[in-house]
């Protein structure tokens, strides 16, 4: 089963931990300290829509891409106002007028496998910018895997359903692989997610090649910059 299926409709539940308006100050945080007077935004990978909600509620005109139509349909249930879902690759689209502020988080790019993916994505990024616009992402970092998952099974009673959730790390390949086993009505499902670490280096040089220059490198939504025991690195990035 492909990623985010049977997932989609537990996936606020499973991440309910998340303190979502925290990390949405951030992200405006980003925003504000790179541009002045931004309107128009758009989200890689936006998932059940958490993120276009938000902003659209504060006034800003959003577009969220994903290519999970079963994430998206419960992304339809939050847009509203000024934010719009679109059914895309995030490696291969195109809007028809430049964004302000665009911006992808929770190692949505690790699940980008290659780097002819990565380049594709920033150059699809490149093209609806203008001078002034920023693109924020994050990686998630093999420190964090090898401490919280690698090797590691969790389970969750989420409404209906029970959820088993495997991961294994492949050091060499750099490879996490991801088993979700999914328990409802008497039914089982299995999907599986398979995202590859990035360095720091490695995703610099890309961007560097994809026509974007690196104007700040962060540790875990901060301004600080990362460290051994850092989860999340982010990337504030601009039309080189």
């Amino acid at each position: 089963m492909e990623p985010y299926t049977d997932i989609a409709p537990v996936y606020d539940s499973l991440l309910r931990h998340v303190d979502y308006q925290e990390w949405y100050e951030y992200l405006v945080s980003v925003m504000k300290r790179h541009i002045d007077s931004p309107r128009n935004i758009l989200e890689l990978g936006c998932g059940t829509g958490r993120f276009g909600s938000k902003f659209s509620n504060d006034g800003y005109t959003i577009f969220g891409i994903d290519k999970s139509l079963e994430m998206l349909r419960v992304a339809r249930t939050r847009a509203f106002l000024n934010f719009r879902i679109l059914c895309a690759d995030i490696t291969d689209f195109r809007l028809a007028k430049a964004m302000d502020f665009i911006f992808s988080v929770h190692d949505t790019m690790n699940y980008l496998l290659k780097n002819a993916d990565i380049l594709s994505m920033f150059r699809c990024v490149r093209d609806i910018m203008h001078e002034g616009s920023i693109f924020m992402f994050d990686i998630t970092t093999e420190q964090n895997i090898c401490r919280n998952f690698d090797g590691k099974t969790s389970h969750y009673q989420l409404r209906n359903s029970t959820v088993q959730w495997s991961n294994i790390y492949d050091a060499k390949k750099r490879l996490v692989r991801s088993t979700l086993r999914f328990s409802r009505a008497g039914k089982t499902s299995v999907e599986e997610h398979l995202q590859r670490i990035y360095t720091v280096e490695e995703m610099s040089r890309l961007a560097k090649k994809g026509g974007l220059a690196v104007v700040g490198v962060y540790g875990d939504y901060t301004f600080e910059q990362p460290r051994d025991e850092t989860v999340m690195i982010n990337f504030v990035t601009r039309k080189a």
